[in-house]
């Protein structure tokens, strides 16, 4: 039973609850409610275990339709033979004692699922046991479709603890579905099934099933993830029916309505169905309101899928139609999208391209890409002019097909009416050719052909704008920001978001973080201000990777890891499915690995590798893949690591030059993990003379000190102290500081930078230079502060999820005998003095001895401290 109760997933709560019920003595009934599929029957199993634990004796009994018909049917299996020709009042005595029994021990349970399908003579009985006493209930009762809880009066009177189940909150979801695959699970396809099944247990272990049946739900190297639509299948779609009961033509059709069109307006499936209809599924909670907006929608997201498989194509058609009717005749500015979609739906776009274009823009602000580019060429066919084309080449662009976005950009130039368009044109097109297709120099000269045919001031600035973020991204980071800022010093405009961002990158990786973190924030109000702003997707997606490089580089990093989930968490709560996702994966997968946390950083840049590797229109992909790489060589996936980087590199790899520094520096990481320390340090000061020529201060910084840590000590302390006399962040002081209580052996000096590590959330920085410490007090002779050090070390390196630090890896350590290694391994792993002595047959007194030795010549006084030093002692190696 113990394995099974694993499965229990987001249910702690309701447990506790059980277990003071049957620690009170009175009444120590339970009622658990909730809806079809979330898992009532499973608690009810689930309480009936804990009973028997307790020594109690159990029975179990379930209502159905059919048992119903018969009075005790669903008792039938635990009553004997009863006197049918008794009064009701003679039959319920009967079925009384049979179930309490004989009185003797601790009352028994009985378990009773489904309450709401029993016969009334059983629920009288119920309320009989209950009143009683003598035996305990667990009970079941469905709520929604306007089921009435039989047990109702058993909770109001109090005779029984009421358990009201609600679905399976997000994290409880990903631990089932990481459960059911063995594995991790992308977050996306999380969020998805989540969102499809709205924490429904039932729906969601099906969903997943038949995932892992037809193959849609396969595991990419560690991780799990779901390709293609979620289509639910037979066996789910007859459950989801069978909780939908029976309906009858009208409400059906209410339905339909609902299952083709998503949403509409209460007015218009009244029109095709009947008031009585919608007025009786709302009742039954089937269809409720969406949002506020006036508009109806079926109630779970799954149903709709069902009912939506459940109609005709030619019936769909029809609806669509009669819906596109309305649509044509206009609406609400916040349905417009919706329109727009119904009419492309419904084939008749006749007529309509500026709708179409304006349901274009809507779904690109809504990152609906897939939508967004159908609606966009049905705008384009109808004459929605370059606004139309001017979506159509970002909805392409932004789904990773940068080819066909140049080529739909050359097409579009014919419908340019204004310096502003042709501005946004070449804007685009430069950003696709250099992100995408690597094209640094053939996008520089496209802005500068452009420049010279147009004349307004606005344009010119978009030009501008575009040319700032081309120098950042092509590592001229101070000739980003000196651009950048001639547009943010005029009035605001179209181009205001995009020099913005380009600004804030700039500032962020040549050290003026403060100054880049209010660039972010302007640049953010700027994109919400402006209805329409220039390259809005490109300005976002740069604005939040600023904010991420300014914050990592100032030594923020718990603020760093917060944001980056906030920025995850937000894109997967606010869009659909889009190469967004992958690129707060990177971003998370980057704060990770810059806090220290390498193991985590894996996790989050595998899960955003394949996506990138399959469409990359903001060219992060050598950086994910390179950062990947240092991440698993400092967990010691040294081949992982070497194939990374050993992997072809992608077409905008040379374009993309900003991250070169930190691409080398991945290379010294895994160098270093293959053993060859010389030439990784060689190679980290490489990075660093490139990071040094593009202008990048703040990286240099970094690399500089990841020299110290590859052993370049003497080499750079000096050019480290002038680089954190220059820059804005406490944390580069902090590096200063390391570097020249390292070169110096100056153990207070390492211990105190150690601290301050500590204290700015660098967990793994802390570990070396705690380490370092420890070494230098061991060649003073300190040992109790060498001890301290040591275990400081040893516990910054297992938050980090490592066993050992780049230090800790030469630390030299006190020799342990080989029978004190024994013995305090044995007592690291848990085991008492007595059962050391049993399995070493030795004497408790020797164990005791050895314990000591072991503890002195390590400086330490527990179990709890040997756990702590046991990854980087001599004994673990041995």
């Amino acid at each position: 039973m113990a394995g099974e109760r694993t499965l229990l997933f987001g249910r702690d709560a309701a447990c506790r609850v059980i277990l003071d019920a049957w620690g009170a003595d009175s009444p120590g009934n339970l009622v658990i409610v909730g809806p079809a599929g979330v898992g009532r029957t499973r608690l009810a199993r689930e309480a009936l275990s804990l009973a028997e634990d307790q020594g109690r004796s159990t029975r179990w009994a379930a209502g159905t339709r059919a048992a119903a018909q018969v009075p005790f049917g669903a008792f039938a299996h635990l009553l004997p033979a009863l006197d049918t020709g008794a009064d009701t009042l003679a039959l319920l005595q009967q079925a009384t004692r049979v179930i309490v029994g004989d009185r003797a021990g601790p009352l028994p349970v009985l378990g009773v699922d489904d309450v709401h399908l029993l016969d009334p003579l059983s629920i009288t009985l119920l309320h009989q046991l209950a009143a009683g006493g003598a035996v305990r209930l667990v009970l079941t009762v469905r709520t929604g479709n306007a089921v009435q809880d039989p047990a109702a009066t058993l909770w109001k009177d109090g005779l029984a603890t009421r358990i009201e189940l609600q679905p399976l909150q997000r994290e409880d979801a990903d631990l089932l579905i990481g459960h059911c695959v063995g594995g991790q699970v992308h977050t996306r396809t999380v969020e998805r099934l989540w969102r499809l099944s709205r924490g429904n247990p039932l729906y969601l272990h099906e969903l997943v099933e038949d995932g892992l049946r037809t193959g849609r739900l396969r595991q990419y190297e560690d991780l799990w993830s779901w390709a293609g639509e979620m289509v639910p299948s037979q066996r789910l779609s007859e459950i989801v029916l069978a909780h939908v009961g029976d309906l009858d033509a009208d409400e059906w059709r209410a339905l339909h309505v609902l299952g083709t069109a998503g949403t509409c307006s209460v007015e218009q499936v009244v029109e095709l169905s009947s008031p009585e209809a919608v007025a009786a599924l709302e009742r039954r909670g089937m269809i409720d309101d969406a949002g506020g907006s006036g508009e109806v929608q079926v109630a779970h997201p799954l149903y709709t899928e069902v009912v939506r498989s459940l109609v005709p194509e030619a019936a769909r058609q029809r609806i669509r139609s009669r819906l596109a009717r309305d649509q044509a005749a206009g609406g609400r500015d916040d349905h417009l999208l919706h329109r727009a979609a119904v009419l492309l739906d419904s084939g008749a776009t006749a007529h309509s391209g500026a709708l179409l274009t304006a349901g274009a823009r809507h779904a690109v602000a809504q990152l609906d890409l897939p939508l967004a580019e159908r609606l966009a060429r049905a705008a384009v066919e109808e004459g929605g002019g370059f606004p139309a084309h001017a979506t159509l080449v970002e909805a392409v662009r932004w789904q990773g097909r940068p080819a066909l976005a140049d080529r739909l950009a050359a097409a579009a130039a014919p419908a340019v009416r204004s310096d502003d368009d042709r501005a946004r044109l070449a804007a685009a097109r430069a950003l696709t050719l250099c992100c995408g297709l690597g094209q640094l120099d053939q996008a520089g000269a496209v802005l500068r052909e452009t420049r010279a045919t147009v004349q307004d001031d606005g344009a010119r600035a978009l030009l501008t704008a575009a040319e700032a973020m081309l120098a950042f991204l092509g590592g001229d980071p101070h000739r980003a920001v000196q651009e950048g800022t001639t547009v943010l010093s005029a009035p605001a405009g179209a181009a205001h978001a995009l020099a913005a961002a380009a600004v804030a990158a700039g500032l962020a990786v040549t050290g003026r973080t403060d100054q880049a973190l209010t660039t972010v924030e302007s640049g953010r109000l700027a994109l919400d201000a402006d209805p329409g702003p220039a390259e809005r997707i490109h300005a976002r997606v740069t604005l939040d990777q600023a904010e991420i490089l300014a914050l990592g580089l100032s030594g923020r990093f718990c603020r760093l890891e917060r944001r980056a989930a906030e920025l995850h968490r937000q894109n997967l709560t606010t869009t659909p499915e889009w190469i967004g996702d992958a690129i707060a994966g990177v971003h998370r997968g980057w704060a990770a690995l810059a806090s220290g946390r390498p193991r985590v950083a894996s996790r989050w840049l595998a899960e955003a590798l394949p996506a990138l590797e399959e469409r990359d229109p903001v060219g992060l992909l050598p950086l994910c893949r390179s950062s990947l790489a240092a991440a698993r060589a400092l967990v010691g996936d040294v081949c992982g690591a070497r194939r990374l980087l050993d992997g072809s590199q992608p077409a905008g790899a040379g374009a993309v030059a900003v991250f070169d520094p930190l691409r080398r520096m991945a290379e010294a990481w895994v160098a270093a993990a293959e053993g060859r320390r010389g030439q990784a340090g060689v190679l980290v000061l490489e990075a660093a003379a490139l990071a040094a020529r593009q202008g990048q201060e703040a990286v240099e910084a970094v690399l500089l000190h990841d020299g110290l840590r590859l052993g370049q000590g003497p080499r750079i302390v000096d050019r480290l102290h002038r680089q954190a006399e220059r820059l804005d962040a406490p944390f580069m002081a902090d590096l200063a500081a390391h570097a020249a209580a390292a070169v110096a052996e100056s153990a207070e000096g390492l211990d105190k930078v150690s601290s301050r590590f500590e204290q700015s959330g660098a967990l793994l920085l802390a570990a070396d230079a705690a380490t370092e410490a420890a070494s230098a007090y061991e060649r003073r002779g300190e040992r109790r502060a060498a001890a301290a050090a040591r275990l400081r070390a040893a516990t910054f390196a297992r938050e980090c999820g490592l066993t050992q630090g780049s230090a800790l890896e030469v630390l030299p350590l006190p020799a342990l005998t080989a029978r004190e290694q024994e013995v305090a391994r044995l007592a690291s792993a848990g085991l008492s003095n007595q059962a050391i002595a049993d399995r070493l047959v030795v004497s408790v007194r020797t164990v005791e001895t050895h314990l000591s030795h072991a503890y002195t010549k390590l400086g330490i006084s527990s179990r709890a401290d040997l756990r702590a030093m046991l990854p980087t002692a001599a004994l673990a190696r041995s």
